[in-house]
């Protein structure tokens, strides 16, 4: 089968527990590091799917990082050829972008482990594999606003829009559903002034996050399969 390609935008976020599951799986993939100097390919033709993962630059700030508008492109004709996209946090905000929708300062910022409730929907049950309400962790301080047509899968207390699927293949997510801990800490370890402010509520505090990062971890990588098996049935394996 051709190779998944997964953009990584950062250092610090690194596909994590989703090339984990490849690996296991034996699903081929390439990586593009774009922080290493990777450059994206013409098209994404080559490909079998497309995983963009996360990070800290604005999806709108595409004067400063131009490999967005690349990305963006990429993404529009992946669904023009029904080739599967799978978002991560900014990616999701970039798959949301690509399709029409906007992406917005969120009202609450999100840091740590947070409550994610699947709407009670067929698809969502379809995407999540169940309807009960499940632990994930957010890292975030913009959402964004679905593209038309596209289908809300789940929600937060505060983030409306957690979890979207468009055409029924692809896939965007506000949370980090890739993240490990040994991830986490280190944003935790690098990016300090994010809960800095923490208030326990929408913003936990580091000894919070640590602590929780072992009790939920399991759960979460769990869902992340769960997400990601959904996702690679739409995967061309020829």
């Amino acid at each position: 089968m051709k190779p998944i390609l997964v953009l990584q935008h950062a250092h610090y976020d690194w596909p994590a527990y989703f090339t984990d599951c490849l690996i296991n799986w034996e699903i081929p993939f390439e990586t593009i590091n774009i922080a290493a100097g990777d450059v994206l390919p013409f098209t994404i033709t080559d490909y079998s799917g497309f995983a963009v993962m996360g990070g800290g630059m604005s999806s709108n700030d595409e004067l400063n990082y131009p490999h967005l508008t690349h990305a963006l492109n990429l993404i529009k004709e992946a669904v023009h050829y029904r080739i599967p996209v799978i978002g991560h946090c900014l990616g999701g905000q970039l798959l949301a972008k690509a399709l029409g929708g906007i992406v917005i300062p969120a009202p609450y910022h999100e840091v740590g482990w947070h409550t994610i409730a699947p709407l009670h929907t067929a698809t969502a049950y379809e995407w999540f594999g169940g309807l009960a309400p499940v632990t994930l962790f957010e890292w975030h301080n913009e959402t964004y606003l679905p593209p038309a047509n596209a289908q809300l899968l789940a929600s937060s207390l505060y983030c409306t829009n957690q979890a979207f699927v468009y055409d029924n293949i692809h896939l965007g997510m506000q949370f980090h559903v890739e993240a490990l801990p040994e991830k986490i800490n280190h944003w935790l370890d690098t990016a300090r002034e994010d809960v800095a402010l923490a208030n326990e509520a929408n913003v936990h505090s580091e000894e919070r996050i640590r602590r929780e990062n072992w009790v939920y971890a399991e759960h979460s990588q769990a869902v992340a399969r769960q997400l990601y098996t959904r996702w690679l049935s739409n995967v061309s394996r020829y």
